[in-house]
């Protein structure tokens, strides 16, 4: 039970990270790309083991943590990159987080479908937010390089809603089975 409460907190606190990042990049588009690969790294190790910490939790429904441990590798890999090779990434940038925020939105439609399932009232708003993320993601991944203000305004509004979308899960699908 402890695991899943500080898995939650984790999940929380990077949902909150996504959601900072989005609006930094809202209000500032025309911060360094190479700083914001640096947070953004930061921000991917958190995230990452984050969701490896979530996958071994023990959470009721398992279906906010189902993917966290490929992911959690995943992600804390490509963190550690961004941090240490932030030029190299760069020119992929869009493309990495259209694809990170597109896999998500994919994921999310399954915990949608999952929701529904368990008689979750409000799964149709995880349906949603998977929606959104699956466009925003789909528009970085297709159009990445639609002018640089621009980009960095479309990925701080696709971290947003990602981030949104993750606190929604971690307040709604996360609950503690009884001991």
């Amino acid at each position: 039970m402890r695991i899943v409460k500080q898995a939650k907190i984790l999940y929380i606190l990077t949902a909150l990270f996504f959601c900072v990042a989005g609006i930094t990049l809202l209000v500032y588009p025309t911060i360094s790309a190479e700083i914001f690969c640096y947070i953004t790294g930061g921000v991917l190790i958190f995230y990452g083991i984050t969701k490896i910490i979530g996958y071994f939790s023990n959470d009721m429904y398992h279906l906010a943590f189902q993917f966290d441990l490929a992911l959690g590798i995943f992600f804390t890999l490509l963190g550690i990159i961004l941090v240490l090779h932030p030029n190299v990434i760069l020119t992929i940038l869009p493309f990495l987080i259209g694809l990170h925020i597109l896999v998500d939105g994919v994921f999310k439609l399954q915990t949608s479908i999952d929701a529904k399932r368990f008689g979750l009232p409000k799964w149709w708003l995880i349906l949603l937010g998977a929606l959104i993320c699956i466009l925003l993601g789909g528009i970085l991944i297709f159009k990445p390089f639609e002018g640089a203000a621009a980009l960095m305004m479309l990925m701080g509004f696709s971290l947003l809603a990602d981030g949104i979308q993750h606190l929604f899960n971690a307040f709604y699908t996360v609950k503690i089975l009884p001991r």
